[in-house]
């Protein structure tokens, strides 16, 4: 009877494993291609793809605080950097070489507002709060995220500003 439950078991771990592994491996043919051609060596995209994962993750849990807290959801409504982050990711996605030009986006201004979320929250959950303390940390986080709104319509304007020349210049 003991051999039986622990080879179900080790069955359901090697099943467990492999839906994990497959999940983490998937692979678009299409974007490596795009990769490729962008000139991205198979090491680069593994380490770009890994990049992009964290920075989706990053803004999913961005997303579940803002539609947890309803300050959060004001900083977004006034200043879209959710969106735009969200918008940035697809655009840097597409075309992994504007990810250099975003680096900050990607490794300062994503876990900088995850940190700051953090703290916001941790202010919040104090019983005795500061109220300068806590509208101090919003400011801060609609700053950021401003500046995250920002970066993206820079993005886009650059993006139009090449196809104008290129339209222009034949």
């Amino acid at each position: 009877m003991n051999i039986i439950i622990i080879l179900m078991l080790i069955v359901v771990l090697l099943i467990i494993w492999l839906i994990h592994d497959y999940k983490t491996d998937k692979k678009n043919p299409k974007l490596i291609k795009t990769y490729h051609k962008a000139g991205l060596s198979d090491q680069d995209i593994v380490i770009f793809r890994q990049t992009m994962q964290d920075a989706k993750d990053q803004i999913k849990q961005w997303e579940l605080a803002v539609k947890e807290d309803a300050a959060l959801q004001v900083i977004e409504q006034v200043t879209g950097g959710l969106d735009s982050a969200k918008k940035l990711f697809q655009l840097i996605v597409k075309r992994p070489k504007i990810a250099l030009s975003n680096n900050d986006f990607l490794y300062k201004h994503l876990p900088t507002m995850l940190d700051l979320i953090e703290t916001y929250q941790n202010i919040k959950s104090v019983d005795k709060l500061d109220q300068a303390l806590l509208v101090d940390s919003q400011k801060v986080i609609r700053a950021l995220s401003e500046k995250i709104a920002s970066l993206y319509a820079l993005t886009v304007s650059d993006d139009i500003e090449t196809i104008k020349n290129e339209v222009e210049n034949g």
